[in-house]
């Protein structure tokens, strides 16, 4: 009897009845849309709607603070002079994403709003693949929750003042790559033998063009050596180290090594030991810790909860030494300015995530809703926020045009610390030097009052700025315009002898625009006073003889 009964089922006829018999196949598009890779098609369509809501004041102005200037100038010096990156533009940072802004430049031109659009895309697709590489972090640890870690970064990244959220900064560039090298690694452990190298070495040539984005995302080998030591022991640590010191030589020996290991590791001493004082270095913490804090609060108190209650999970372990390192590459020189914050948020939101999913999930919305409101209200305030400085720029830019003539492009000097009037104006920086914090030792998170003693030798800025000069001269050209735009700064040229000697004596005065003032060389004898000037500075600085930033300057020679 039962299997005569099991036979009945096994072939009774289909059901029939109203709306059964006739129902048709689901059409294709219902089946696409319910497969695995359309349901990572509607997270990165999420994704990027949300970066893009979050991001969309980037698109209000040219530049948001003065590194996207000098990024900027600096893609435009690359595409018009031949040769090494350090002898073209100096920088402290890495040479990766100076050439991503002139591969940009050179596809869509360095003028006019295309060039913010495309700049601005970018940096918002970079966003989309960071959320996407933290939720497949998150999923394979939290399942269907690490959606969540992607929306909390896309929040999260919007919650810091607009000038840090909204800027193509080199942290947006540098988190992909990071990223890449946690996630790699973390598949690394889930394969045995052989398998698990491959991965390993991606992990750590990941964590090198993270590096050569920013010099402080090589914290993120951290987690990537414990990792590998963790799983490959000592054959682990021969694949991904080798991984990634390799690219970094590599680049080095492309844009000059010498040149690219002191601009970038060794020789960012000054710049990292000017703290100023202990209150400003403590407010600046304090206030922007505060500030990314407050953005991301529901994902702080989550994490601290889970912990006090149930202590730090050995699973998390890689995730918290993530954290760590990126904490130390925040606090890196003790400048904390508000975009450095950044580098935390991935490691942050993935663990409020697994805090979420050990928790029942339970407060999963109210998280996102606190998140999302502070998001909105940075949102609201970036669209409000002042434009009196980068309209100022544009009018000093405009009056820089005038000066140097209706469509002329020529090398000019520009002595302050922001050096988006080059790029505005469409001059040619006259050396490559183009801030005066490189050449005064003045450091913008450093001390505000006074500069550190100018150093003169053979490897100091100004007398690099001097040998510039020199080949301008040589080449029949030379900076006719000098645009002062540092009053009210401890390095305006009557602080710092050597520029007080340039100005007063080989520059007259054209026209000021509110605080910045505008001189153009002197006729007949100013190219050859400029001449004596700089070679007084490059004799005397490969001689090492400068002493107490006194200097005994020949006097500019007579009409």
């Amino acid at each position: 009897m039962g299997n005569s009964t099991a036979m009945v089922a096994t072939d009774a006829p289909p059901r029939s009845g109203p709306g059964l018999a006739d129902r048709p196949d689901p059409s294709w598009f219902r089946r696409v849309w319910n497969t695995p890779q359309a349901s990572w098609c509607r997270v990165i369509a999420l994704f990027l709607a949300v970066a893009t809501v979050t991001h969309l004041p980037a698109f209000s102005r040219t530049f948001w603070n003065p590194d996207e200037g000098f990024l900027a100038t600096q893609a435009r010096a690359l595409n018009t002079e031949d040769g090494q990156f350090y002898q073209i533009i100096v920088d402290r940072k890495p040479p990766l994403l100076p050439y991503v802004y002139a591969w940009v430049f050179k596809l869509f031109g360095d003028h006019g709003l295309s060039t913010v659009v495309v700049i601005r895309t970018l940096a918002i697709l970079m966003h989309v693949i960071t959320a996407v590489l933290i939720t497949q972090i998150a999923k394979r640890r939290f399942g269907r929750h690490g959606v969540w870690a992607g929306l909390l970064y896309l929040l999260g990244s919007a919650g810091m003042a607009p000038e840090d959220s909204q800027a193509a900064s080199f942290e947006v560039f540098m988190l992909p790559w990071t990223c890449a090298a946690f996630l790699l690694a973390d598949s690394a452990r889930r394969r045995r033998g052989s398998r698990a190298f491959p991965l390993l070495a991606c992990a750590g040539v990941a964590a090198a063009l993270a590096t050569l984005t920013k010099q402080t995302a090589g914290v993120t080998m951290l987690p990537v050596i414990w990792r590998a030591w963790k799983d490959q022991r000592w054959k682990g640590l021969a694949t991904v180290i080798p991984a990634f010191a390799l690219p970094i030589v590599g680049v080095a020996f492309w844009v000059g090594f010498g040149d690219f290991f002191f601009w970038v590791f060794t020789g960012n001493t000054e710049y990292l030991t000017s703290l100023g004082s202990f209150g400003t270095v403590m407010a600046r913490l304090w206030g922007n810790l505060g500030i990314f804090a407050g953005a991301s609060a529901a994902a702080f108190l989550a994490i601290m909860y889970m912990t006090v209650r149930q202590g730090i999970r050995k699973a998390d372990a890689d995730l918290w030494l993530w954290l760590i390192g990126a904490a130390i590459g925040v606090s890196s020189g003790f400048h904390f300015f508000g975009h450095y914050f950044l580098q935390m948020l991935p490691p942050i939101v993935i663990l409020a995530t697994g805090a979420l999913h050990r928790n029942g999930s339970r407060l999963r919305w109210t998280m996102l809703g606190v998140t999302a409101t502070t998001a909105t209200l940075f949102l609201t305030l970036a669209f409000a926020w002042p434009r009196t400085n980068k309209e100022h720029n544009w009018e000093v830019a405009q009056e820089v045009q005038k000066a140097a003539g209706p469509g002329r492009s020529e090398p000019i000097i520009v002595w302050g610390m922001d050096p988006s009037i080059y790029f505005m104006s469409g001059q040619i920086p006259a050396s490559r030097f183009i801030t005066a914090g490189f050449l005064s030792g003045f450091a913008g998170g450093g001390d505000q009052e006074k500069l550190p003693q100018i150093t003169y030798d053979p490897t100091s800025p100004m007398v690099g700025m001097a040998q510039d000069f020199l080949n301008l001269l040589r080449r029949g050209q030379a900076p006719e315009l000098f645009v002062d735009d540092s009053w009210g700064k401890p390095f305006q040229p009557r602080e710092v002898q050597v520029i007080k000697d340039l100005q007063d004596n080989y520059y007259t005065f054209v026209k000021g625009v509110d605080h910045t003032f505008i001189y153009r060389l002197k006729d007949g004898d100013g190219r050859e006073g400029l001449r004596v000037w700089a070679q007084t500075i490059v004799d005397n600085g490969m001689k090492a003889v400068w002493a107490k930033n006194q200097w005994d300057f020949i006097s500019p020679p007579a009409g």
